[in-house]
């Protein structure tokens, strides 16, 4: 079922890729795959990853059914507070940028694809606690 999903998204674009994507990220350390079900169907997916002292989260699928249910932010929710305080980054074409944007990421870098369609690397940082150095700070 997580197959089907990832097949759909644009980085994956294929049940070949999407099971590939999967395996490889079983197989490393410190990545993880999670899953959302709700009703005993999966609803959400996403592969998350510790790289150095950040996270990437490679990929977030959610099936066309419950889509514009607030499950796909219930899952980046979820892959931020699994992340602690650390950073996070994420890749997206155009159509996803602004949403990863109106959940507080932000690009900090650009590229053409191989098929010439612009990526973006967004990532976000946890917010600054009051007691922490350089609170405020801008």
């Amino acid at each position: 079922m997580a197959v089907r999903l990832l097949a759909e998204c644009p980085s994956l674009g294929s049940v070949e890729a999407a099971t590939a994507g999967i395996a490889e990220l079983r197989e490393d350390a410190d990545g993880e795959v999670y899953g959302w079900v709700e009703n005993g169907a999966l609803v959400a997916v996403y592969g998350l990853r510790k790289r150095g002292l950040s996270f990437e989260l490679p990929w977030l699928a959610v099936d066309a059914a419950w889509r514009g249910k607030r499950y796909g932010r219930s899952a980046l929710v979820d892959a931020l507070r699994r992340c602690g305080r650390k950073p996070m980054t994420v890749q997206a074409d155009e159509s996803l940028k602004g949403w990863f944007e109106g959940i507080g990421f932000r690009v900090v870098g650009r590229k053409p694809g191989a098929d010439g369609v612009m990526r973006y690397r967004l990532g976000w940082y946890a917010p600054r606690r009051p007691q922490e150095a350089g609170y405020g700070a801008h």
